[in-house]
């Protein structure tokens, strides 16, 4: 709706999806490391590209999966 992109409706809780994604990552043993880093910084009031709102506390984590063999 504001960038004329094609886009998806997100749940508004960032931090929610980032935490069970790592975290089923973990459970299934495929991470050989985590760490975080500052993001974007917290949001309260986002919208995505669609117009859904959206908030987070701005952290990123990476996860470096195994190699599998």
């Amino acid at each position: 709706h504001d960038t004329g992109a094609i886009t998806h409706h997100i749940g508004p809780d960032i931090d929610a999806e980032r935490n069970f994604l790592i975290g089923d990552l973990q459970a299934a043993g495929l991470l050989a490391s985590t760490s975080q880093i500052p993001g974007i910084g917290a949001t309260r009031t986002g919208r995505n590209g669609g117009g859904d709102p959206y908030f987070t506390d701005g952290m990123a984590v990476i996860g470096v999966l195994k190699t599998l063999q």
